[in-house]
């Protein structure tokens, strides 16, 4: 279910739009288990295969992940390859075939359409024909034994079909008529039956498979939010609208408001049983309240807590997105509901839900010890779960330490961290830093065994909201300097020049966008050179240790992909810096290059990281000055290892990343070895698990998962 408008004549929904940042969502509750769209098995009784959408393990720092369950929820594996969207809020719908032909759809409010023919392993753009690649809604209906017709909306109103042989959308309408709604036959195989509701409440009927329309009604006055129709003939229709529940019995002919003992606000969601014509039975939920079950047509409902909250992070209408029933609910008695909340099941047909976790003890960051190829010691942090963890074998085993960290108290409840890093040229050990989400930064001298924790005091002049760490960066020489940079999601950035104990608001860079990745010059101590990036696709540099910033206004000229706030940038600098002032941008449209220290930016148009391309994470060698090396981390592409010339241009290139993505995996975060040039190894992470190269990436290996 996709909404049309958000015209609500409702006191709720102007509260809680207040509470919400359409570009930059505050992802304040815990554990961040958005689902943005669910996709089901016809199957599900015996395969218990589900396909959702949900943020990244960095949450809301990333692109929308897909993943995909074979065990009712229990487990979930990601699939990365081919998925290579910069575009959020991703809808899946699964073939009615799936079971023959592996076949799984992903649409987007800008891309287009992904399909995969392989159950979500690979997937393929498949948009030929299509005028507009904001896809608002995709309905799948059978059309014969191995047969399916697919229709499409736009968020224009655009109307698409394609048969399951055909690789073309054939436009069916233009976006004057403003089609919002698509319902198809449960009986489509026999009838061809399609009823479309555009934004005017004009409803249209097909019946030869949606070539020749005629209109059937025209509800004025509300807007339409989901529509669910029968099986038979003729055939019952529910329209979820601003009032309620709107009801035909003939095939849409003339409809009733139905309202009944519903909640006077908005229906937002409904739909049937796949048994409707015998066990009469329905589902909505309503702006606030999820679920609400009928087994009389809709005469009468009751109210089932799914445990689904309205967490106020999203528009209303986001926080309960799609209500689904299993194809085999006669067998299974399944009941979805996907929420901003997070996922709901039933098991007994709608009457008790249960939760099913996504996003448990992801990791969010990876350090290496200076000191890697001797001493073997990593740190890593995870989303909601054990927060900070060590390995001193190269991330074979992971230790969960939290000694000095005093919120959460107890090691049974769940801490989120999303960074670490070490400090360098110290003599003894180094440090390490930390950072808990909300205000915390932890500092350690033995490898995360002990750690001394300082609060960040909330800055209520520049946000309400407590200081929210994404990203930091140690000055080269912090264990003298004891400077530290912090990116933050609505305190731009700070800095300490203490080592924790008091921060300053760094003026000129705005606190309205995520700060999502920060960068130090190895010269710093000489240069003061360090750059920033947000969410809003804007570059800043200082050249005077933080007292002022000025906007790159030559990489704003750059046009990158995907929406304004939902831009995902990673700035890396040359080690050799001092020398050839060498920095590199991965962006939403490919990877810019900077050969004068961030005056003037130019692409690098090779075919795998230019222009049309999602670029993560951008590393360079530990051993650059001899070895050249940088690494790209491309979004659903893989991992590029690249050997620049003189001039910083490429001269060679190999995706050393295909391995991974065949096994559905893509890191969130890689990392060289200190001793790069003596041990040639990299260490990722995805999910819950570490993956490790000796090669320097021509082969991997699963080290070690993290678990709580």
């Amino acid at each position: 279910m996709k909404t049309s408008s958000f015209q609500y004549q409702v006191t709720l929904f102007s509260l809680l739009t207040l509470l919400c940042i359409s570009s930059n969502k505050i992802h304040a509750h815990n554990p961040h288990d958005m689902v943005f769209g669910l996709g089901i098995s016809p199957n599900f009784a015996t395969d218990k295969t589900l396909f959702l959408s949900t943020d990244a393990e960095a949450t809301s720092d990333q692109y929308t992940n897909i993943l995909r369950s074979t065990d009712g929820g229990a487990t979930w594996t990601r699939l990365p390859n081919g998925l290579d969207n910069v575009f959020a809020n991703i809808s899946i719908r699964v073939s009615p075939n799936y079971g023959t032909d592996n076949t799984v759809f992903a649409t987007t409010r800008g891309d287009g359409v992904y399909q995969s023919l392989d159950q979500g392993n690979s997937w393929q753009l498949s948009n030929a024909g299509l005028f507009n690649l904001k896809v608002k809604e995709l309905t799948i209906a059978k059309s014969g034994n191995n047969n399916y017709v697919v229709f499409l909306t736009t968020m224009n109103g655009q109307l698409y079909r394609r048969a399951r042989t055909e690789t073309t959308w054939t436009r069916l309408q233009n976006s004057t008529l403003g089609i919002q709604l698509v319902a198809v036959s449960p009986s489509f195989a026999t009838d061809l039956t399609v009823i479309t509701v555009n934004k005017t409440g004009n409803l249209q009927k097909s019946t030869d498979g949606g070539f020749t329309w005629s209109s059937i009604e025209n509800i004025t006055g509300t807007t339409f939010h989901d529509i669910a129709m029968s099986g038979g003939n003729p055939k019952e229709i529910f329209l979820a609208t601003n009032d309620g529940i709107y009801y035909s019995n003939n095939t849409g002919a003339t409809f009733t408001h139905k309202p009944a003992n519903l909640p006077l606000e908005p229906i937002n969601n409904v739909s049937l049983s796949p048994n409707y014509l015998s066990d009469r039975t329905v589902f909505c939920t309503s702006l606030t309240k999820a679920v609400y079950k009928s087994t009389d047509g809709g005469q009468n409902w009751i109210y089932h807590a799914s445990g689904a909250v309205v967490t106020g992070q999203t528009a209303p209408l986001e926080e309960f997105s799609e209500l689904q029933v299993s194809n085999t609910f006669l067998a299974d008695q399944a009941v979805f509901l996907s929420a901003y909340d997070g996922l709901f099941i039933s098991r007994d047909g709608g009457t008790t839900w249960a939760q099913r976790q996504t996003r448990k003890n992801l990791l969010t960051g990876l350090a290496l010890s200076p000191n890697f190829i001797n001493d073997q010691t990593a740190i890593a942090t995870t989303y909601f779960g054990g927060g900070v963890y060590t390995s001193t074998d190269r991330g074979t085993t992971w230790t969960m330490e939290r000694t000095g960290w005093t919120v959460p108290r107890s090691l049974s409840l769940p801490m989120s961290a999303f960074d670490v890093n070490f400090s360098r040229n110290q003599s003894g050990s180094p440090t390490a830093v930390a950072t808990r989400n909300t205000g915390h930064i932890g500092f350690s001298n033995n490898f995360g065994q002990n750690w001394t924790v300082k609060y960040i005091p909330n800055i209520p002049e520049i946000s309400p909201f407590a200081v929210y760490t994404n990203t930091f960066v140690l000055s080269p020489a912090f264990e003298t300097d004891r400077e530290i940079y912090l990116g933050t999601r609505s305190h731009g950035i700070l800095q300490t020049l203490d080592g924790g104990s008091s921060w300053r608001w760094l003026r000129g860079v705005p606190t309205t966008s995520h700060i999502v990745s920060l960068a130090i010059s190895p010269n710093y101590a000489n240069d003061r050179t360090a750059f920033a990036a947000n969410r809003a696709g804007k570059v800043w540099r200082t050249t005077n240790g933080g007292d002022s910033w000025l906007q790159s206004l030559k990489f704003d000229s750059i046009t990158l992909r995907g929406l304004p706030g939902q831009q995902h940038l990673s700035i890396a600098v040359s080690p050799q810096f001092a020398a050839d002032k060498l920095v590199f941008i991965g962006t939403s449209n490919g990877l810019y290059r900077s050969k004068n220290g961030g005056n003037v930016w130019t692409t690098m148009t090779q075919n795998h990281i230019g222009p049309g391309n999602a670029i993560h994470q951008v590393e360079f060698s530990p051993n650059f000055s001899n070895d050249r090396l940088i690494f790209v981390n491309v979004h659903g592409k893989g991992l590029y290892k690249i050997k620049l010339n003189n001039q910083g241009n490429i001269a060679q290139s190999k995706n050393i990343g295909t391995p991974l993505l065949q096994e559905n995996i893509q890191f969130t975060e890689f990392r060289l070895s200190p001793g790069f040039a003596l041990d040639a190894t990299i260490l990722g992470v995805a999910r819950d698990s570490t993956y490790i190269s000796n090669d320097s990436g021509l082969t991997w290996a699963l080290a070690g998962k993290v678990e709580w």
